[in-house]
């Protein structure tokens, strides 16, 4: 039971890492329109940067999601922010290094004017930026999962 356990999270753990890399990675083609611009733009080294940025952000935000499901099965009680924190770093990372221009076409048929500011370096400095917010975010998740209490179901029940 307990294998069978720990083999669930670990697939949780693996399928939330891939499908947010992979997001991550359809930003980084959206905002060069496909990949042989991106290294025709960006270059080898550089690339290899990106890619490791986006590795990096996805393995914090797959152990948030991981722990925070560990922790909801355990005492029925989800961290604070622990499935909103990626969802939310997605979407800063469409405003500000994903497809600029799709989200300022989008916007703006909606009223609101948005202008992306283009960083050096293929938008490096944005990935720097959301990467300091989602270790953040993980220590606070981990600080959160650290304060909590356990009631043992048998005290639940009386």
């Amino acid at each position: 039971m307990q294998k069978q356990k720990e083999k669930k999270n670990l697939g949780i753990l693996a399928g939330v890492f891939v499908f947010v890399y992979g997001l991550y990675l359809f930003l980084d083609w959206l905002a060069h329109g496909s990949f042989t611009t991106l290294f025709a733009e960006l270059g080898t080294p550089l690339f290899a940067v990106h890619q490791l940025f986006n590795v990096i952000i996805a393995a914090i935000a797959a152990l948030m999601i991981s722990l925070s499901q560990i922790k909801l099965r355990l005492t029925s009680v989800e961290p604070k922010g622990s499935t909103s924190i990626p969802f939310l770093s997605f979407i800063f990372g469409l405003l500000t290094f994903g497809c600029a221009p799709c989200v300022v076409a989008f916007l703006g048929a909606v009223g609101i004017t948005f202008t992306p500011i283009v960083l050096p370096f293929g938008n490096l400095p944005w990935k720097i930026i959301l990467l300091v917010l989602m270790i953040a975010g993980f220590f606070f998740i981990l600080r959160s999962i650290d304060k909590s209490t356990c009631t043992p179901k048998a005290l639940k029940n009386q």
